[in-house]
């Protein structure tokens, strides 16, 4: 099992509010890091004017998968753009799911094995509907899969927060795995993240048993419990030792993938190197209490 990370890691200084680093210094950042594997954050890229927006976005990830070429990386996994079902006005639909497409080819041409695209939520009249948001989602990701299938990638569908009075579809691993299993195609499997479990106050290591051999990917992060935080493992209050246990009992064999993008945002450009190499360090660490 091999130590992966998100690109996102390294994108900002000091919490601004623009893309501070290019892709491919991010990409160049994780390698001289340590990490031999990536996950392309193409959500990172997809909003205001960045580069998956632009007429020549396949260009640009094309540039970018010969930049991992030449430092020998794999991408075992991405993540696609992803928007608010319940608070996105119809006339941004179509753009939206444009960048979806795109996230999918771009993951094609970079290799991705594995992208996650995030289920969306459905409500009626009253409030939350569990039939119409199984129904829509159960739509949309067979129409991803046919385009994924074109281009050699596996869609993982990731658990959901669901945190005070606001129900959003996947947040219950129940929901999650009936709809991978109502797909009933290998194409998709599951991503768990560890960060959207905690603030749910889900009990990890019981949920991951029960997601079993359908785990195709995660993100790996910390929090404590009121915000996703993003932190890196032990920064936050989610005990990690029965969830790599779990990890081991189910015999998951994907990459260890962090998203803990607000680890090092918030440090100075002089600090981002060895903060990164930490990060390699600590989650070499977590492998091997799998693996051994």
């Amino acid at each position: 099992m091999k130590v992966s990370t998100s690109t996102s890691i390294h994108e900002y200084v000091r919490w601004g509010s623009e893309l501070f680093y290019t892709l491919e210094e991010s990409i160049r950042a994780c390698a001289a890091a340590g990490y031999e594997v990536l996950d392309m954050g193409f959500c990172s890229y997809s909003t205001q004017d960045r580069p998956l927006t632009q007429p020549d976005w396949e260009d640009w990830v094309k540039r970018n998968k010969e930049v991992a070429d030449e430092l020998g990386l794999e991408w075992y996994q991405g993540h696609a753009h992803f928007f608010d079902w319940t608070r996105t006005p119809a006339s941004q639909w179509e753009f939206n799911e444009e960048l979806v497409r795109r996230s999918i080819v771009g993951a094609g041409i970079m290799g991705v094995k594995w992208l996650v695209i995030h289920p969306g939520t459905v409500r009626d009249e009253t409030w939350y509907s569990y039939a119409d948001s199984f129904k829509a989602n159960l739509e949309a990701y067979k129409r991803y899969g046919e385009l994924a299938a074109k281009h050699n990638v596996g869609i993982a569908i990731e658990n959901m927060i669901e945190s005070g009075p606001e129900r959003r579809y996947c947040s219950s691993v129940e929901e999650l795995i009936e709809l991978v299993d109502a797909l009933g195609d290998p194409l998709f499997g599951v991503c768990w993240d560890t960060g959207h479990a905690n603030m749910a106050k889900v009990d990890q290591p019981s949920a991951l048993r029960r997601v079993g051999s359908r785990l195709k990917a995660l993100h790996i992060n910390d929090n404590w419990g009121t915000n996703d935080d993003h932190l890196a493992p032990y920064y936050g209050s989610i005990a990690w030792e029965p969830i790599l246990e779990a990890l081991k009992d189910i015999g998951y064999s994907g990459c260890f993938t962090f998203e803990i993008h607000n680890f090092l945002h918030g440090l100075p450009h002089e600090l981002h190197g060895p903060c990164l190499r930490f990060t390699y360090e600590l989650g070499s660490h977590m492998v091997k209490q799998i693996t051994d």
